[in-house]
């Protein structure tokens, strides 16, 4: 009998059958490794789409206020003019998340789902220009200077960059939700959007330990030289604030405060400093300063960032270097406070 095997317990075994069979099975294991592969893809696409169109709106808010409070009138509108630069979303984080996802071989699925992520990738990057450019008004802000006509020159520039964002926007949700009925898996529910991000204690992570540990020495060492009655009750409330994060509590308080070192003359002068910015949600730090030469002018400059949530995802940033803030303190660096109102006046210069 042609294909067909007879087994000791005198069962046939068709061979033909045997192969159609296993050919189906095949087929049947890569179909479904290609539908888990799109169904990846899209819940990553979706997720992040989301996220932009949720921190595009952000930075669009944080836009309406840097236009509205420029010339601030007040101290207070001031330091809120300064503080705009923390409101600012993670757009370089979004623009690289999204270039990394990469898209199936599939043409129907590629030439349906691709328009969504390049759009979403123009939006990020259009956003990622207006955070440079924002940044950059509030240096020059700050830092000394004679008039402000470069600053109102990057005012006119972020005009079309805040219509261009909205627009895209608008657009980018419109495609979103047009393509999404064709592929489902683009519209993330929160639940899954829980369950895909890894949530672990701040104090697990290293670079919040290494943070924690050089602001409680370099605030230890800021009290041997300087006397004050409302100092340790600030290095107190840090403490408390360090301790309920680090185990995933948000904390009662919020801060703004850094360590700000001057040297020179008022011919040359350089300045740098490293700031702090507590929230109940977020540990931001930034490094950086600025150097003013009369005939030239000031120039600033950024060393760099640090973020940290309180899900304890850090961005995955190794740039930082925490230990400045010794090696400011050990170099008369001055401890500046913007927030809470109630410490602020005890660290001013008298």
């Amino acid at each position: 009998m042609k294909g067909v095997f007879i087994t000791q317990e005198g069962c046939e075994i068709n061979f033909g059958v045997c192969i159609i069979a296993a050919e189906r099975e095949d087929g049947d294991c890569l179909y479904q490794d290609d539908h888990e592969n799109k169904v990846q893809i899209c819940r990553q696409l979706g997720m992040l789409v989301n996220e932009i169109l949720g921190s595009s709106k952000e930075l669009l808010s944080v836009l309406e206020e840097l236009f509205e409070l420029y010339k601030p009138k007040s101290q207070e509108e001031a330091g809120k003019f300064c503080r705009l630069r923390f409101d600012l979303p993670d757009s370089v984080g979004l623009l690289c998340y999204l270039k990394k996802i990469d898209m199936s071989d599939d043409d129907e699925f590629h030439d349906s789902a691709a328009p969504l992520r390049d759009m979403a990738l123009d939006v990020a990057a259009r956003m990622v220009s207006a955070n440079v450019i924002i940044n950059d008004v509030i240096n020059m802000y700050v830092e000394p200077h004679d008039e402000d006509i470069y600053i109102h020159l990057y005012l006119t520039v972020l005009k079309p960059v805040s219509n261009s964002i909205c627009y895209m926007r608008e657009k980018l949700d419109k495609l979103h939700k047009e393509i999404s009925q064709q592929w489902p898996d683009l519209l993330v529910t929160d639940d899954a959007t829980d369950e895909e991000e890894d949530s672990i204690l701040p104090k697990e992570v290293e670079s919040f330990q290494l943070m924690r540990n050089f602001l409680v020495k370099a605030l230890s060492e800021y009290t041997q030289d300087h006397d004050s009655e409302k100092i340790p009750g600030f290095i107190l409330a840090v403490h408390a604030y360090l301790e309920a994060f680090a185990n995933g509590i948000e904390p009662d308080m919020e801060f703004d405060f850094g360590f700000v070192c001057e040297t020179g003359n008022e011919e040359h002068h350089e300045i740098e400093y490293l700031d702090f910015h507590f929230e109940s949600e977020m540990i931001q730090v930034s490094s950086g300063g600025s150097i003013y030469d009369k005939p030239v002018g000031s120039d600033s400059y950024t060393n760099w960032d640090y973020s940290i949530w309180l899900n304890g995802w850090d961005e995955d940033n190794d740039e930082y270097k925490f230990s400045t803030m010794l090696e400011l303190v050990r170099n008369g660096a001055e401890l500046s406070i913007e927030s809470p109102d109630e410490f602020i006046d005890e660290t001013e210069d008298e």
